[in-house]
Formats: structure tokens, sequence, C-alpha cells
């Protein structure tokens, strides 16, 4: 029996798991919801979905679907997890999580309490060259790591629509929006190590430039989130790491990626090589991985699909959704005060 599937919000994002879900042969998706008017029945139409709700509690009580995605602003992200887990939903997540900690905190207790499954939209984590790096930093291979550089953004490119620019419904910027991908990954790679401070700093350039390129819904004096941003993150087991985020930058042949430094060398994010070293000699080693699935996100759906049917686990654990969480809120509290936070 196929898994009935709902999926909240009807913009990009939306569109983009409907499409996805489609395609994923045991779920069955019965309904989308979003409370602008005529979004969900927009996209019911076009992707093909039986129904469409303006009212959440509506769907939830009509349809009663075992799984939810939330693909809504972060601002709602709280609100609808929970509540789909109240329902006896299993939730995925969109990132950002959520708007602070508390929320996340709350997210968690919910699906534990409703004895549920939770994961996140984290795509980078079907690469099967880091699934394979992964376990060779778990087995030693780099020995110990002492830092991690993490980058990121888009040339010289605002996300798109309604929402992205507004602190109010994103939670935050570059960092919430689209580092968020990369440091999730890092974080994942690197076995989940406890962040314990952050230094961060702030900047918008876009209302400060003479020409500046809009692609959102809106104009630039609606914009309230950074669009560069640089951390350093310290963690318990003494190991660093640095987070560049530039939604304004330069092209560049490697917009986003991450490089983990061990003592033993160095690895990169997405390459089958990693650089060992011996003395001054660079010495490769290629990792032995599967081709990677041709669409990552129908991949982490069919994944989540088959956990909820008892095939498998969830990707994404509850301490490490917890940590990437508490990394971003650290940034921005770090820019906002001047100076390094706990976290």
């Amino acid at each position: 029996m196929k898994v009935r599937t709902a999926v909240f919000g009807a913009g990009l994002m939306g569109r983009e798991h409907l499409r996805a879900l489609a395609q994923v042969e045991a779920a069955e998706v019965v309904a989308v919801f979003d409370p602008a008017e005529g979004a969900a029945a927009k996209a019911a139409a076009e992707l093909g979905v039986p129904e469409a709700y303006t009212d959440l509690d509506e769907l939830m009580k009509a349809e009663e679907p075992e799984y939810v995605v939330v693909a809504s602003p972060p601002l709602f992200h709280a609100q609808q997890s929970i509540a789909a887990f109240e329902a006896g939903a299993h939730v995925l997540c969109e990132k950002p999580l959520c708007m602070d900690r508390a929320e996340a905190d709350a997210i968690v207790a919910a699906a534990k309490k409703a004895g549920r499954l939770f994961t996140m939209g984290f795509q980078i984590r079907q690469s099967r060259v880091d699934r394979a790096l992964k376990q060779f930093i778990a087995e030693g291979g780099l020995g110990q790591v002492y830092h991690t550089r993490v980058w990121g953004g888009h040339i010289m490119n605002y996300p798109w629509g309604r929402f992205h620019h507004r602190r109010e419904f994103s939670f935050g910027g570059v960092m919430a929006a689209t580092i968020v991908h990369i440091l999730d990954a890092a974080l994942w790679v690197l076995g989940c190590p406890e962040p314990v401070t952050v230094s961060a700093s702030c900047f918008r350039r876009l209302d400060k430039m003479p020409d500046p390129p809009i692609n959102f819904v809106g104009g630039v004096e609606e914009v309230t989130v950074e669009d560069f941003s640089h951390a350093h993150v310290r963690f318990a087991d003494g190991s660093s790491m640095s987070i560049d985020g530039n939604w304004l930058m330069h092209p560049t042949s490697r917009g986003m990626g991450f490089e983990v430094l061990g003592v033993l060398g160095v690895a990169k994010e997405g390459s089958a090589i990693v650089e060992l070293e011996r003395k001054s000699e660079i010495v490769p080693h290629e990792l032995a991985a599967d081709p990677d699935p041709q669409d990552r996100t129908v991949a982490e759906h069919a994944e989540f699909v088959a956990a909820i049917r008892g095939q498998g686990e969830a990707q994404v654990r509850f301490a490490e959704a917890l940590a990437v969480q508490r990394i971003l809120v650290g940034i921005y509290e770090s820019a906002a005060q001047g100076r390094e936070v706990r976290v």
C-alpha cells in the first residue's frame, strides 16, 4: 500500500517536492496546502494532485496523510511540523529548520512524543562520494580533523520568490537559506561534532549598490537579511570551522563546497580523490563510491518513504538538525552582539 503524502507550501520548493514525489512509486500525493488564495489549486491542477486546501486542519482531518512535507516559509515550519506530528504523520521539513532554538527543540519533542520519523530536505547527503568520505573519515582515514572550510552562495543572484529576502519570514539570508545546505553536509561528513562557540559578522551589500540585481518579488527597501556573512565555529573536540556565505559573489568555478583538513591530508566535498600527505609529497587516495542517483530529491523521498515503511532509517538525525540550528542561531546572535557567543 502506498504512503499517503501531503505537501505544505505551493511555492517553488513545494512544487519541486510535488514533482519529485510523483516519481516515487511508494508514495501517493493526496493533497497540497497553501494559505495563499489560489496557490494550492494552481499547483494541484498543474502537477496532478487530487486535492488542494487553504486550511491545514481541514486537510489533516480529511486526508489523514501518513507523510507530510513542510515546504512553507521558515516562519511556519515549527507550527506546521508540530501539527503534522500531532496528527500522526511523519515529517520532512525543508531548511532552515525554523526561526530559533526554542522552536527547534519543540519540533524534536513533538516528533519523539508522537513516535514519528523526522528528516530534512538536505539533498547533498545523497552524494555517494560524500557518503564514502564520511565513512573514510569515521574510519580514521584523515587522522585527527582539526579544521573545516565551508563556503557557498550565489553568483550575483539573490534568491527568487516572496520571502527569502525578508527576515521576518525566512529567519535569515545567505546563511539560513543557502549555506545551511553545505553546512549540514560538512557536519554530517564529520560525524556531527558538538558546536561550542560561534563568532560571526554579517553584511548587506544589495541596498548599497547603485544598480542592484533584483530577482525576487519586491524591492530593495524590503530586504532585511544579510547577503554576506563570515563565521568561525569552535567544537568540543578541539576542531574548528570557517564559514563564508555570499549571495553576490563574483564568478567562480566552485561556488559552494567544503574541505576537511586532517593531520594526514585534505578531503574536498564532492571529490572522490583524497589528498593524503607523506612528508612533502601528495599521495592521492581514491574513494570507492557508488554512482549518484539521477535525481537527489527523488532519492531523498524514496529513502524516507522506505524508512516510514520500516525499510531503513531517516537520513537526518535530531542531533544533526539541532547542531545546524544552533550554529545558525549563533551566527546571527554573534553578529548582532559583536562578540563570540556560546551555542
